[in-house]
């Protein structure tokens, strides 16, 4: 597999904003891994079983996770879309 693929926004290019682009994709994968974690973290621990005690902090950790991941992948989807409208005027005023 071509290591393009594991992109996101694999299609959205920048001329002047690359390193914007680069950071909403960092920020994207961040996000990606902070959801796959709670995830992760929730089916562990409804696998083992948490005491009465421990409960409230486990649920508690995977919606930090989970809302921390979607927070990071809102914030790089409203990146990404500046870039790409930042782009889309850029080519539709070279074309005058």
């Amino acid at each position: 597999m071509e290591p393009r693929r594991w992109l996101p926004y694999r299609n959205l290019q920048s001329r002047h904003l690359g390193l914007a682009l680069a950071t909403a994709r960092v920020i994207a994968w961040i996000g990606m891994l902070l959801v796959a974690a709670g995830i992760a973290y929730g089916i562990a621990a409804a696998i083992h079983g948490v005491a009465r005690g421990t409960a409230a902090m486990a649920l508690g950790t995977i919606l930090g996770l989970i809302g921390y991941g979607l927070a990071a992948l809102t914030v790089s989807g409203g990146l990404a879309a500046l870039i790409g409208m930042e782009e889309n005027l850029r080519r539709r005023r070279e074309g005058d």
